[in-house]
């Protein structure tokens, strides 16, 4: 057998170990079919699924709660998925209770694995954005949803992050090597990039991970003849170049001692006695099948291929508690602790005391962790403003076509970087944070800091009035003493220049998808995906106002959705396409237009007006009347926004999303309200929102995936 082949199924066979590991046996349900099922079915369903009718050829009058047939999984997984999604009984029925629903999920969830099957959760709720199909009145109004069991993750294996891969190859362990491929992708789209659910590590990644193991190593076991001596080239690893001398056959003590420090440099620990004896023997064979040189690559190359190099693995260790819940061992709590805040393996400090069996696995050790490395500001800790950027989505502008000819004065790359700079600055002052980024009037102007004499200057210093998009006079000179104040006419993020441009066509406004934006990640609401039926085309019609041209989406059909949209997107008229504040807009002037021509009659060309602006609107459907009624402009809409309680707790539920790596469900209610206390408590503290969160039992706790424990997700009627 080739040693490639040796290797690949080595990795296959330790990702089957702990995929099943993962899995584990299915608990039963706590409720009765005869007593608690069929009464929701008769209650919910059969009218609309039964004798007399049988709506989507669906009949569910005669199910007995078996689901020993193929044909029986096959309706009940229907009825799960509609039931998830809440997508049924129809808008004009009585709706079950978003617990009643999450208990007959908990009881398919659990028959279905005591058939040997998994029930899987539809993917709209499994990826960013299916968090808000959950009641939010549910979760923010009640301590406990009955039927429900203690918050807890399902066990997984997460592949790590693109960001995570990067800085391995960053470490010692990939610094020399040439030719390596990025193997990771993240998920496309709106919301955020990294949820443990959204990867799998397929056959084309494999071979890539397979490639750069070898030219990793490669590197580290760089060597050359001089003279006929053996020589290690550069700075490799002298534990590991040294077996590479063919004059002197490896000694079981050479091979122990490379394995050893394969093992620290990659996955920060030991080798087991199990772990030492199988891969020494594994370089054994390899060596007597290929050769010295290929044999040991090759079994040093297989340290990269393990699965913990791949995966952060949440498997839980320890006696279940009554719950089936296992708390993180010591060591998958340190690297989830590490891999919340920053893109690498835990610091020193943390290493150490992990190390010297020093770091409990205990909601007071997480604790102590997360405050120490909040508060250690030579710790970098990507993670917090990632998560920033992804939430607001601003760093999109970057991808958005503009003419220079429209405005010479455009440049992206240095907008998105000036709203970096204020998120970290409210950041920093870590006081009410989530209200002072909405509505703040400062902002960072071309600004950045030179990373070596780390003093203030500009980000852009051609010759570009980049201050021009963020309302300054034409004349404003650049200063080092940086936020600035704005005008009367700007109020936090959401009136930045990169979140309007981010948001926006290469040519115009884009008021749907702003709209969307608010509707999904400040109030919380749905959108339904858009029909592969609908040609979502404004029409083309340069003498009306972009108000104008949507009243084509109050047609019965389009306004469905759009009622959800566009009045939200509306009042952000206020500023063009680059984000500049106006007060007029722009339009063809139509009769203009066909008079200029020259003496032959042809045309010369559109004739421009300004028309008034509209920016008035109308907040409705928010689920909170205290929200609903008219606003006067963009600052009206966001003010209205920024004092309000269910999209502060809006946000506390996308930072729950962004650090699980999952949708919050209805048993995540006590963490989802004790992060909001914390919040709220420590006068808007963004680390304390983190502390609260990071120690949670959400976050602490796993359990077998099948488990009801870990599949109470119900939507809200």
């Amino acid at each position: 057998m080739s040693p490639v082949l040796r290797l690949a199924l080595l990795l296959s066979g330790l990702c089957l170990g702990l995929a099943r590991l993962a899995c584990g046996a299915a608990e039963p349900g706590a409720l009765r079919f005869e007593t608690d099922v069929r009464p929701f079915l008769t209650q919910h369903c059969v009218k609309c699924h039964g004798e007399r009718k049988q709506a989507g050829k669906l009949a569910l009058h005669q199910l007995d709660g078996s689901l020993t047939s193929e044909k029986a999984r096959e309706i009940w997984a229907r009825v799960a998925e509609k039931l998830w999604l809440g997508e049924m009984p129809p808008e004009d029925e009585p709706h079950p209770s978003p617990h009643a629903s999450g208990r007959v999920v908990n009881w398919l969830t659990a028959e279905f694995a005591r058939a040997g099957h998994r029930l899987v959760p539809p993917p709209a709720l499994e990826l960013p954005g299916g968090g808000n199909r959950v009641s939010h009145e549910t979760l923010f109004t009640t301590n406990t949803v009955p039927g429900t069991p203690p918050p807890a993750t399902a066990a997984r294996l997460w592949r790590i992050s693109p960001q995570i891969y990067d800085e391995l190859l960053r470490s010692e362990v990939g610094k020399n090597a040439r030719g390596v491929t990025q193997p990771f992708s993240t998920l496309t789209g709106e919301g955020f990039k990294d949820f443990a659910s959204g990867f799998t590590v397929d056959e084309p990644t494999t071979s890539l991970l397979l490639r750069n193991a070898d030219a990793i190593v490669a590197a580290q076991t760089r060597f050359s003849y001089e003279d006929g001596k053996f020589k290690g080239a550069g700075n490799t690893p002298r534990e590991l170049v040294s077996l590479m001398d063919t004059n002197a056959p490896p000694t079981d003590a050479q091979i122990r001692a490379a394995l050893e420090r394969q093992f620290k440099l990659v996955l920060r620990r030991e080798p087991t006695a199990e772990e030492r004896t199988r891969f020494t023997a594994f370089m054994r064979r390899n060596i007597a099948d290929s050769g010295q040189v290929t044999g040991v690559r090759t079994a040093l190359a297989a340290v990269l291929l393990l699965p913990e190099a791949i995966f952060r693995i949440e498997l839980g260790a320890g006696k279940p508690d009554a719950h089936g819940r296992r708390l993180l061992s010591p060591r998958e709590l340190a690297g989830a602790l590490s891999f919340a805040l920053t893109d690498r393996p835990p610091d020193r400090t943390l290493q150490g005391a992990l190390d010297k069996g020093q770091f409990a696995a205990s909601r007071e050790s997480a604790a102590n962790e997360v405050r120490r490395m909040l508060a250690d500001d030579s710790l970098a800790k990507p993670r917090i403003l990632r998560f920033f950027r992804e939430f607001f989505g601003y760093p999109h502008a970057t991808e958005v076509f503009k003419d220079d000819k429209e405005n010479k004065d455009h440049e992206a790359r240095v907008l998105v970087s000036d709203t970096d700079r204020l998120v970290e600055f409210f950041l920093a002052q870590d006081r009410d944070v989530f209200r002072e980024l909405l509505t703040t009037r400062k902002a960072f102007v071309n600004f950045a800091v030179d990373t070596k004499k780390k003093t203030p200057k500009r980000a852009f210093d051609g010759k570009k009035d980049i201050h021009r998009a963020y309302g300054l006079p034409a004349g404003w000179s650049w200063t080092a003493e940086q936020p600035v104040e704005l005008d009367g006419q700007h109020a936090g993020i959401l009136t930045q220049p990169s979140w309007l441009v981010a948001f926006s066509m290469n040519f115009d406004n884009h008021p749907i998808t702003r709209g969307k934006w608010v509707r999904e990640r400040l109030l919380g609401g749905t959108v339904p995906d858009l029909p592969i039926t609908v040609d979502a085309q404004l029409p083309n019609a340069p003498e009306q106002t972009l108000r104008q041209r949507l009243e084509g989406t109050k047609a019965e059909y389009c306004w469905q959705c759009h009622q959800r949209m566009n009045p939200l997107g509306m009042p952000f008229e206020a500023f063009d396409h680059f984000g500049r504040a106006r007060t007029t807009e722009r339009v063809q002037d139509k009769a203009a237009t066909a008079a200029n021509v020259d003496k032959k009659g042809r045309a010369l060309g559109p004739v421009f007006k300004e028309a008034p602006l509209n920016t008035r609107s109308v907040v409705a459907l928010t689920g909170d009347a205290r929200l609903d009624g008219e606003v006067a402009d963009p600052l009206a809409l966001i003010h209205k926004l920024a004092g309000s309680e269910r999209v502060r707790q809006v946000f506390v539920r996308h930072a729950f999303r962004y650090w699980l790596g999952r949708n919050e469900t209805l048993a995540d209610a006590p963490v989802l309200q004790a992060a909001d206390q914390a919040y709220v408590g420590s006068g808007g503290s963004f680390k304390a929102l983190l502390v609260s969160l990071l120690t949670s039992d959400a976050f602490l706790y796993r359990v077998n995936p099948a488990s009801p424990t870990a599949s109470v997700t119900t939507a809200k009627p």
